[in-house]
């Protein structure tokens, strides 16, 4: 990804999925990102993870 796909990712995720998962657990977050890649087999592998590790730091470190 290109600094600029990073930065709009980041982004994307501050706006649309952190005002949501600010109150769920760890656990119910893994949850509905493990059912998302079921339902879309077509994403990268590695996919679900680099947006669990990001919305973790998003979430826990106010950063976004």
């Amino acid at each position: 990804m290109t600094q600029e796909e990073i930065k709009e990712f980041k982004d994307t995720i501050a706006k649309t999925i952190i005002p949501v998962v600010q109150n769920m657990t760890e656990d119910q977050i893994r949850e509905i990102i493990t059912l998302v890649e079921k339902e879309h087999e077509n994403l990268p592998e590695g996919f679900g993870n680099m947006l669990y590790e990001q919305i973790l730091i998003m979430k826990y470190n106010g950063r976004y």
